[in-house]
């Protein structure tokens, strides 16, 4: 699959809430004070998407308040698994 076929799907899949946070990534969304819905939105109308080891891609966006997120993405079974954050 190459970058574009790949945002496509994220944002997709992102858009109809297809979407799983790994605890490493839920831990880090505390820490910077993100919520869920800041991921979906930056996932749903990411900008960017470049590949990055192991089959996951690294993918930007803006969250709810317009800054940007940068997460670490695989895409498994119809759905994105947010795997660093």
């Amino acid at each position: 699959m190459d970058a574009a076929n790949a945002l496509a799907d994220i944002r997709g899949y992102a858009a109809a809430n297809r979407i799983r946070i790994l605890r490493h990534a839920w831990q880090r969304m505390g820490e910077r004070g993100e919520q869920y819905e800041d991921v979906r939105h930056a996932l749903a109308d990411a900008r960017r998407c470049k590949a990055a080891d192991q089959g996951r891609w690294k993918v930007s966006g803006d969250d709810l308040d317009g800054d940007e997120l940068t997460l670490v993405v695989a895409i498994e079974a119809g759905v994105v698994v947010v795997t660093m954050y």
